[in-house]
């Protein structure tokens, strides 16, 4: 069996670090949006309509992080296996 290349382990970590965000993304877009979907029920308190647009805003700023994550991770596959054990 062929061992598999530098690049080509380099392009499968990037694939799945790419997936665990998007998966995340799936998850908190669909949520933001049922929140604020809630926002313009009519006959809705407006306490409930501002905890459900700070839910909404709140779930979008958690995606923030996992994009600094992805960045800082493709960093450290690009840096190399030896530069991230090197860090520990």
């Amino acid at each position: 069996m062929k061992p598999e290349s530098i690049e080509a382990r380099h392009r499968r970590k990037k694939r799945e670090a790419r997936r665990g965000v998007l998966f995340l993304g799936a998850i908190l877009l669909p949520l933001a949006a049922g929140l604020l979907a809630l926002c313009f029920l009519p006959d809705m308190p407006v306490a409930a309509k501002w905890i459900c647009a700070v839910s909404a805003a709140g779930c979008m700023l958690l995606f923030l992080p996992a994009l600094w994550a992805l960045k800082q991770r493709y960093r450290e596959i690009e840096g190399g296996e030896s530069d991230a054990a090197a860090q520990y």
